[in-house]
C-alpha cells in the first residue's frame, strides 16, 4: 500500500508515522521546484562546508533518507515516484561513468578486467 508521509510528503511504502530524524532532510522542501541550493542549505544546515554537508545527506541516505539532488539544481524531497525514478537514474548513470573512468586505470595496473566489477 502506498501512502504519504504527511510531514515530508514523500511517498512511501508501508505505514510510516511521518516522523523524522533526518536534519538535513527536514530543511527540505518537496519537489525539484523547490529545490534549495548547496549554499543556502550550508547555511541553513550550520555545516562547516560542501563537503561537511555532502557527508550528512551521505549519513541521511545510508539510514534511509530520500534526498535527490542533481545537475546543480540543489537539494530536495521528491515529490513523487517519477522523481524518485528520476533521482535514481542520474545517480545510476553517475556511478557506472566514474567506474567506466577506472577501466584504463585498471588496464594499466595490468588488474584482470572484471576483478572489481560492482555491476555482477
Amino acid at each position: 500500500m502506498q501512502n504519504q508521509n504527511r510531514n515530508n510528503r514523500v511517498y512511501t511504502e508501508g505505514q510510516q508515522s511521518g516522523k523524522t530524524d533526518y536534519p538535513i532532510a527536514s530543511l527540505l522542501r518537496v519537489g525539484k521546484e523547490n529545490a534549495i541550493s548547496t549554499k543556502e542549505l550550508v547555511r541553513l544546515s550550520g555545516c562547516k562546508s560542501v563537503r561537511d554537508l555532502q557527508e550528512c545527506i551521505f549519513q541521511e541516505r545510508c539510514a534511509g533518507a530520500i534526498i535527490c539532488s542533481g545537475s546543480g539544481a540543489g537539494y530536495w524531497l521528491p515529490k513523487d515516484k517519477e522523481e524518485i525514478r528520476k533521482f535514481c537514474e542520474t545517480m545510476e548513470k553517475r556511478a557506472r561513468n566514474t567506474f567506466n573512468a577506472t577501466k584504463s586505470a585498471r588496464r594499466a595496473l595490468e588488474l584482470p578486467e572484471g576483478q572489481l566489477d560492482i555491476t555482477e
